[in-house]
């Protein structure tokens, strides 16, 4: 015989309370509809409950008190369960799906960030999607990822985004073919040369914002074959040409023949972004969510600490 939890602790309740009246306000429902639930409690198990008489109000029958001990135990063992699963749960590692650009894993603030979350959260796993961003936004969007870093500029429809740093534009070249360049350079030292670059297709938006501005200094956009780490290398290397880096890319280039060379305009550079669905309030999105938005504001007070020295 399988018996409702809920229709024994309601019979529980009236048999503490000796009323109906008081175990309904106990529970929070209403008088007719407890009354109602005994009753297929006592259809259900095949004896009466209680005598229910106005002048001498709740009595227990036999039955109902040799039934009650062990229905306190039932409503107990059910509240225990239900603690040791909510326990269960806490314990459990959660878990996180980040999209992120292949390459961003060495942009200092993505590194800084994540190290950040991984030890202020060690139960939560994070599993780490790399892919373009055009692609991020995409699987974004269809729920196939809780959250992305991008770059560039993006459609911000349908996302939340947060800018987490500003990376200036560098170019890696052959040391030879920057003798005599400074620690950084003008675009305008690149006029009349090819650099090459990413294709188009993979982020028309982020290609664009910089295509338009190596034009005016008459810069030709040249296509790179493989635009991973080492593919940037070879390309350099064999087709001595140029390619257009960040400025955080000295680390992952550093040998004798090669250089990263920063370009000296201002406002030539792009953001590192971490996006979210607008309508996504779930604890793991918020908890990493909520630790960017601390590290953003620490290193825009960083930074106003020492323009102001």
């Amino acid at each position: 015989m399988t018996i409702d939890i809920r229709q024994v602790r309601m019979f529980v309740a009236v048999a503490d309370a000796l009323s109906f009246t008081r175990a309904a306000e106990k529970l929070h429902v209403a008088q007719p509809w407890l009354s109602v639930q005994i009753r297929k409690l006592e259809e259900q198990i095949g004896f009466q409950l209680f005598f229910r008489n106005r002048n001498r109000g709740v009595v227990l029958t036999r039955q109902g008190k040799e039934f009650l001990e062990p229905a306190r135990l039932y409503v107990e063992a059910a509240h225990d369960a239900a603690e040791a699963a909510r326990e269960i749960l806490g314990q459990q590692a959660q878990f996180l799906k980040l999209g992120a650009p292949d390459f961003s894993g060495e942009i200092p603030a993505r590194s800084m960030l994540i190290d950040s979350f991984e030890s202020r959260y060690p139960r939560m796993e994070l599993e780490i999607v790399n892919a373009w961003t055009s692609q991020l936004l995409d699987a974004l969007a269809q729920h196939e990822i809780d959250m992305a870093f991008t770059v560039g500029p993006i459609d911000r429809r349908g996302c939340k985004i947060l800018d987490i740093a500003r990376y200036r534009w560098a170019v890696l070249v052959e040391a030879e073919q920057a003798a005599g360049w400074g620690a950084e350079i003008p675009l305008s030292a690149l006029r009349g040369r090819q650099v090459a670059s990413f294709r188009r297709k993979i982020n028309p938006a982020f290609f664009d914002s910089f295509a338009l501005r190596l034009a005016a200094h008459d810069i030709e956009l040249v296509a790179l074959p493989e635009p991973s780490t080492c593919g940037i290398r070879q390309h350099v290397e064999k087709a001595h040409i140029p390619v257009l880096v960040s400025e955080w890319h000295v680390p992952s280039f550093a040998a004798p023949n090669l250089r990263v060379v920063p370009i000296d305009e201002p406002d030539f550079n792009f953001a590192l972004h971490l996006a979210c669905r607008e309508d996504d309030e779930r604890p793991t999105v918020n908890a990493l969510w909520g630790l960017a938005e601390t590290f953003v504001k620490h290193s825009l007070d960083k930074n106003m600490i020492s323009t102001a020295h």
